[in-house]
């Protein structure tokens, strides 16, 4: 049946522009498992991942727009669905080198999801000197943000080295889907005219929606016209231009790092702080030491946008969207890097629930009231006239902490050894740092464009260099 996208969750898909592709996902190791040839390995991966992909309805469903996106998109069934566009099987060049490797995920998430097929992408990457086998997976934005992608996803694997039988199939009797742009007007006119009470209801809420993100937006000059209005929270353009600042390109480059998890808790609850607030001391020090290197200080501190969950309990597996944002101070003028998460614990307790509660409805009621059309033109002037790279930057770059599966994972009796996620460059954002939680480790995963971020790998060994800093120093 035919299913209309969020607002939110439509605005990933209208914003999107060349160099721009919304999407996340994972780069994920596997151990060697009881299958020792390459090509038998892949066939049981993609059975099993076929057997499911029942279990995940968005899975076999594409995006539909409207003609000058005059509605929002929808969802609607894949009618010739084929598996083999989705799971592809390639295999890196002797010696399969992590170099190599990370030049090959870099390659392919540097290509944009086909629009008119379903928005997700597995590849499976044989050949790495070790023996091991990989996966990379992307998945666009507008079906699913960090904890609903981990949790959504984690269907396709198992929690014992036993491969589940799938669930049965059911067969949807909703009514039937729109498959052209012209059906998608054809039916919202349709609604129309059955019910016109509709177009003065969807005018209220646009009015209401309209005066609560003015008021929203008077609150944010208001805040950022009083320095010290809030301590320690920091405003809307307020960050300054830096050599990380500016519209990503096609080509991106990615890297990845793993640290002990229990090591980080550790570290973090010596300091009183959390496993974010951890992630965002080691990104502040790394980018200092970085910038340092480029020859560049700061005029003021690094900022960086951070994405925040605001699921209710249990909300964890809904699919779509469902995030707020806050504006983080990365104190890169504190050399000390125990001063430093002090810091950002001390700024997280006193600002985290302000941001949540005044921006989460924010996230929502801007794409409403500006409507499809005006989001999806306005993408397209602001990259056409290159605006991203001359307007002011909301922040830095974009650093998130998402809570994987505590418990381990196998895809087809192979247990997964390592999963580095990998988060979304838009805007002038032109470096995402996303930590990811799973099992005894938390790993990290650098997207950077190319242009913007050759020195990504050096970014990676000091983002290291910074953690053993605090796992090696006792609290003080």
């Amino acid at each position: 049946m035919t299913t209309f996208l969020n607002p939110l969750d439509s605005a990933f898909i209208l914003l999107e522009v060349p160099g721009s592709a919304m999407n996340i996902g994972a780069v994920i190791e596997l151990d060697f498992g009881d299958v020792a040839d390459p090509g038998e390995r892949f066939a049981m991966i993609r059975k099993n991942i076929g057997d499911r992909l029942h279990e995940i309805p968005v899975l076999t469903k594409r995006i539909v727009r409207a003609p000058f996106d005059l509605t929002w998109p929808v969802l609607v069934p894949e009618e010739h669905f084929d598996l083999d566009r989705h799971v592809l099987r390639v295999a890196l060049p002797e010696p399969g080198t992590p170099d190599q490797f990370d030049a090959m995920v870099s390659e392919f998430l540097s290509r944009p999801l086909p629009a008119n097929r379903s928005l997700w992408q597995m590849l499976v990457i044989e050949g790495l000197e070790d023996g091991r086998a990989a996966l990379a997976l992307k998945v666009h934005h507008a079906l699913a943000d960090g904890v609903s992608g981990a949790e959504t996803f984690a269907g396709l694997f198992d929690i014992s080295p036993e491969v589940r039988p799938p669930a049965a199939r059911t067969v949807d009797a909703g009514e039937s889907s729109v498959t052209s742009s012209l059906g998608l007007v054809w039916q919202g006119l349709d609604r129309i005219r059955r019910r016109p009470q509709l177009a003065v209801e969807n005018v209220r809420s646009w009015a209401r929606r309209l005066c609560e993100v003015l008021r929203a937006l008077a609150r944010v000059f208001m805040v950022r016209g009083r320095k010290s209005a809030t301590p320690g929270q920091p405003t809307i353009f307020e960050a300054k231009r830096t050599s990380l600042n500016g519209a990503p390109g096609i080509d991106k480059e990615y890297h990845r790092l793993r640290v002990s998890l229990a090591a980080v808790k550790r570290a973090a609850k010596a300091r009183e702080a959390s496993v974010t607030d951890f992630v965002i001391a080691t990104v502040g020090g790394a980018l200092r030491r970085l910038l340092d290197d480029r020859g560049e200080v700061p005029a003021k501190d690094l900022i960086a946008f951070v994405p925040i969950n605001v699921r209710g309990e249990g909300a964890a597996a809904a699919l779509g969207n469902q995030i707020s944002g806050m504006l983080v101070a990365l104190h890169t003028d504190v050399a000390d890097p125990e001063q430093r998460i002090r810091a950002i614990a001390n700024d997280s307790a006193k600002t985290v629930g302000v941001q949540r509660e005044s921006r989460a409805r924010l996230f929502q009621d801007v794409p409403r009231v500006l409507g499809p059309w005006t989001l999806s033109l306005g993408g397209k002037l602001i990259s056409t006239f290159g605006l991203f790279d001359r307007m002011p930057p909301m922040a830095n770059l974009m650093v998130s902490s998402v809570p994987g599966p505590a418990i381990p994972l196998w895809l087809s009796g192979h247990r997964v050894a390592s999963a580095a996620p990998v988060g979304p460059l838009f805007g002038t954002f032109s470096l995402n740092i996303t930590a990811l939680s799973l099992g005894e480790n938390l790993e990290f995963g650098l997207l950077g464009c190319a242009a913007t971020m050759p020195d990504l790998s050096t970014l990676r060994d000091y983002l290291l260099e910074e953690a053993n800093a605090l796992f090696d120093t006792p609290a003080t």
